[in-house]
């Protein structure tokens, strides 16, 4: 099996998972990588994960502090990318002219701009680009996939998602617009972007939100990114989706996502199938190991699950190795995840504007009221 020499930047909290993925594979006899080197501003992060590689991979990965003298030093295929949002851009333009083909985590940039610029290093190098979208990857968000083209719910017409929580205290750069480019509607909403396009099969036409900053200062740290956004998204075929994201919401929280179809619905622990008379309760767990697992075939089951992995940062590492072997497009490219990107930035413009945005124009760049300071502040 064909090695890769890899390097990760960015040593913060989202490598840890990276890493473990990176393990997960080595331990199923996936030994498909070989971390050459990290690197980050910080020597004891970039350390630390040294130390954890060494562990499971044949000698641990060289540590560098700038970016230009590792790739002045090492020789790599590859490299996985896990930096704020702000320098994606910059990072990823930089390694893909140098040759390598690129992973990414999400979201692809810190605007539309900023990501297109990403896209075209890619294309104009000709180097495989992948983005870290790990949530569809899980058995609960595959089988979702399988139940809906099922039939078992009948025509999805409507999602509903909502988290509402108390988080009091600040979140580092991710208080920051100019280096976050939003909140978690945005950094994790992209997740439920791509969930809903991979779900229901269709793209967003266009957008409704509303945003708010409750608490400007937390903790002495100034907030620049809402805390609560609340939107509609109008889907290709009749559906739709209701979002609510919320941090400073004391006492209760919600958690949630349901799919509604013409026959029943859906979250990641059921099915519910209506009947004249009564609803039908199925367990997931039960659907993924009866059903789903058994209806695929070997070639598709490896696809989603190699040799038996499951955790969603492994399986994404992979598909993004046998992309490059393969020559093939890797599941969530750069223009997937433009897409996903899209939506949460929709609703910052469309907050911004006070009206609904059509999709098209914030994929176009012809919206870009919001993005406006923060690609000023790149100079993009």
């Amino acid at each position: 099996m064909e090695e890769l020499g890899i390097a990760i930047t960015g040593c913060g909290g989202i490598a840890d998972a990276h890493v473990n993925g990176y393990r997960d594979l080595y331990n199923r006899g996936l030994k498909v990588f070989d971390i050459r080197a990290l690197c980050d501003v910080s020597e004891e992060n970039a350390k630390s994960k040294s130390r954890t590689i060494g562990d499971f991979q044949e000698g641990k990965p060289k540590i560098y502090a700038d970016l230009e003298d590792m790739l002045k030093r090492e020789s790599l295929d590859a490299v996985d990318i896990c930096l704020p949002h702000n320098v994606h851009h910059n990072i990823a333009q930089r390694c893909l002219e140098e040759g390598l083909d690129v992973i990414i985590e999400k979201p692809l940039g810190i605007t539309m701009r900023a990501a297109k610029i990403i896209i075209e290093a890619a294309e104009k190098n000709r180097r495989t680009l992948a983005v870290a979208e790990n949530y569809r990857r899980s058995p609960e968000n595959r089988a979702i996939w399988w139940i809906i083209r099922q039939g078992l719910i009948g025509e999805p017409r409507v999602i509903l998602w909502a988290s509402t929580y108390w988080m009091p205290q600040p979140w580092g750069w991710r208080e920051d617009k100019l280096v976050a480019g939003g909140s978690w509607v945005f950094d994790g909403g992209v997740h439920l972007a791509d969930l809903d396009r991979y779900h229901l099969g269709a793209e967003a036409l266009q957008v409704y939100s509303v945003n708010d900053i409750f608490e400007p200062l937390k903790q002495g740290v100034q907030v620049t990114v809402d805390d609560m956004t609340m939107a509609v998204i109008q889907y290709e075929n009749r559906a739709y989706a209701q979002w609510l994201w919320m941090r400073v919401a004391p006492g209760k929280e919600v958690n949630m996502r349901v799919i509604y179809g013409s026959k029943g619905s859906l979250t990641s622990d059921d099915l519910h199938v209506q009947k004249e008379e009564s609803v039908e309760k199925h367990s997931m767990r039960t659907i993924i190991e009866r059903k789903m697992m058994k209806s695929l075939e070997p070639q598709d089951l490896e696809k989603w699950f190699p040799q038996g992995a499951r955790d969603t940062f492994a399986t994404e590492l992979y598909d993004f190795y046998d992309s490059i072997i393969n020559k093939r497009r890797p599941e969530v490219d750069g223009w997937e995840a433009y897409k996903d990107m899209a939506i949460p930035l929709a609703f910052y413009e469309s907050a911004t504007l006070g009206k609904p945005v059509k999709m098209k124009d914030v994929e176009e760049l012809k919206i870009q009221e919001y993005q406006k300071e923060i690609n000023e502040k790149l100079g993009i």
